[in-house]
């Protein structure tokens, strides 16, 4: 019969902690620890090959990783970098202190997934590293807190203490997201706080301070604040976009200081603690009743580079704001010296920038697009873009949409493309309706251009949509055309900036002067007091020779009295230096007997050319003054 035997095979094993300790294993032998529950293996004599005698220790699962690897050197092995006093002494870190630099808030269980309310995940985080007994005080501690892609979803305001760094993966793509309305999404608190105790304004060494958000979107998908600073100062805000949930459907609230559609909100306790000195960079603020708001004395704070979309006011400073000249309230004279600059606004329903209290505010090479008209074009406009109450604030190089379309032109309105026989006056577009005698046709391409010469629409048949010009097409042939609306004479000029200040127009523009009297060049908006230096040059484009370069100063009072004065020099055909004149009149172009706009007319005569035709390039820089 078959013999069977059960064999057990079991290694080496002892104490390691207790005798004479962990022996020398002989080559390939294992010893198992019991004591300590370590396995170890025997390295072999040097004349086998071993480096050196001695036993090897094999990880197993009850090694602590972060315990062995405590030799973690920056660039260890690359000759290139010294990190110690010397190449044979470099500084030796544990691999736990390496990671623990910084720290990811999935450390504290968020996983910036919408299926989790992470209100307390992510305020234990910034309690534990910014609040809590061991790191209030300790600078070194003061790591910076990464936020991983993703929504995180919140309940509840979260609240962030002075030297918090919060570091998201980039605008759009950390979401902090509040569902609750009412509640704000960030609000800084003083270093007074203590974990679930709130404070909001401490006293100047204990303020919210030296915050730095970056790389985050504060969104709101209910009615509520995104980010309020709350007596912060010295602090940084990069590439944070603010996105609220309001539509041009819901009403724009009238105090801005109980509002709750606040993109940001700016506070001070007093004029001792205030919000000043902080830094906004690529930010982007959309959505809200109000995009950035301070009732309160609020200064040095700088915008640069960002966008505000979609809002129903852009900056209201001081809007609905108690002055009582008492600095220790923290309201004795509104937000100064804030600058906003190379900036993009678009679609403000109300005023891009409002100050109603403040001063030496100032707005620079900034771009408004499509504001002050309540969600109309640039056509219907109701709203200053920029409107200041008090003296001393300004507009510098600041480009403003409405300009093109209310002052000089309304720029190609129709386009079309049309074949046409030689000696032909008459063209078909697709749609006349829109189209009135006197309007201007360019040919952009084809053959058998006009050149130089001005084509003007004599004659309109909306009903066959045939248009007929003052010149015939030279050679037969397919050719594109545009058609040029002229200054429009029907909406009144409601003013790029409204208030005592001097601005000037960010760019050039350009008209055509025409044979012809009492011609609309361009307009201006009437404001009492208030006056235009117009900087120009004039070129003779057909009919004749001759450049002049001038001044025009166009001058009104509170009498709606208007005066205008013109200094130039020209160079030319003398015949010609007295052959355009500048005036200007005061009208009510959109027929409500109030006199709303200012026309300055070209006026043409003596020996100029019937064809000839004057190119006027001009810059506008307003002076304003309330008295």
């Amino acid at each position: 019969m078959a013999v069977v035997q059960i064999s057990k095979i079991q290694i080496r094993r002892g104490r390691k902690n207790t005798g004479s300790g962990l022996p020398q294993l002989s080559s390939g032998e294992l010893g198992w620890a019991i004591d300590s529950q370590e396995l170890y293996i025997g390295n072999g004599a040097v004349a086998e090959g071993a480096p050196t005698v001695g036993n090897t220790k094999i990880l197993t699962q009850e090694d602590d990783l972060f315990e062995i690897a405590k030799n973690y050197t920056y660039k260890d092995g690359d000759g290139s970098i010294v990190t110690g006093v010397d190449a044979t002494n470099p500084v030796v870190r544990t691999l736990q202190e390496r990671l623990d630099d910084t720290v990811d808030i999935r450390a504290f269980g968020a996983i910036g997934q919408t299926t989790q309310d992470a209100t307390a995940l992510l305020q234990r985080a910034v309690d534990q590293l910014y609040l809590n007994n061991g790191s209030e005080a300790s600078v070194n501690k003061r790591v910076e807190l990464h936020l991983s892609a993703g929504v995180y979803k919140i309940t509840d305001t979260v609240y962030i203490p002075p030297h918090a760094t919060l570091i998201g993966a980039g605008s759009g793509k950390t979401i902090i997201q509040q569902e609750t309305a009412g509640k704000s999404v960030f609000t800084t608190v003083s270093d007074t706080s203590t974990p679930g105790s709130y404070v909001v304004n401490g006293e100047y060494n204990t303020q919210a301070r030296n915050i730095r958000l970056q790389g985050l979107t504060l969104k709101t998908t209910v009615k509520a604040n995104g980010l309020v600073l709350q007596s912060c100062r010295d602090s940084y805000f990069v590439d944070v976009q603010i996105a609220g949930s309001w539509v041009n459907t819901d009403p724009i609230d009238a105090d801005s200081s109980t509002s709750t559609s606040i993109g940001l909100g700016i506070n001070s306790k007093n004029g001792g603690v205030e919000t000043v000195r902080n830094e906004f960079t690529n930010c982007h603020v959309d959505g809200f009743m109000y995009g950035i708001v301070s009732n309160w004395d609020t200064n040095d704070n700088v915008w640069t580079t960002s966008n505000f979309s979609n809002l129903g006011y852009g900056f209201a400073f001081g809007k609905d704001m108690l002055i009582d000249g008492n600095q220790a309230n923290g309201t004795s004279v509104g937000p100064t010296n804030n600058i906003i600059s190379d900036c993009v606004f678009t679609n403000v329903y109300r005023e891009a920038i409002l100050v109603n209290e403040g001063t030496y505010n100032v707005s620079r090479n900034n771009k408004f697009n499509t504001c002050g008209n309540d969600g109309g074009n640039d056509a219907s406009p109701l709203y200053p873009v920029i409107r200041y109450t008090r003296l001393g604030n300004t507009s510098d190089g600041d480009f403003f949409s409405r300009t093109k379309v209310l002052s000089y032109t309304q720029g190609s309105i129709i386009t079309a493309s049309s074949t046409i026989t030689a000696g032909q006056s008459t063209f078909i577009v697709t749609d006349a309706s829109n189209v009135v005698a006197g309007q201007i046709v360019t040919i952009d391409s084809g053959i058998g251009e006009f050149g130089a010469a001005t084509v003007v629409i004599t004659n309109v048949d909306q009903g066959t949509n045939t248009i007929t010009v003052n010149l015939p097409h030279l050679t037969s042939g397919a050719i594109n055309f545009s058609i040029l609306s002229p200054i429009i004479t029907s909406i009144a000029y409601i003013p790029e900036v409204d208030g005592p200040c001097h601005f000037i127009w960010g760019f050039e523009h350009e008209v055509t002067i025409r044979d012809g009297l009492n011609q609309t060049l361009f307009r201006l908006p009437k404001l009492a007091n208030q006056s235009f230096d117009i900087d120009y040059v004039a070129k003779a484009a057909t009919g004749y020779t001759g450049m002049r370069s001038g001044s025009m100063r166009v001058t009104m009072d509170n009498q709606s009295r208007v005066t205008v004065s013109d200094e130039f020099d020209f160079v030319g055909d003398e015949i010609y230096v007295d052959n355009v004149a500048f005036d200007a009149i005061i009208s009510d172009i959109d027929g409500d007997s109030t006199a709303d706009t200012i026309l300055v007319k070209g006026n043409v005569s003596g020996s100029l050319p019937s064809n000839a035709t004057t190119k006027l390039k001009f810059k506008v820089k307003t002076k304003q003054i309330s008295i």
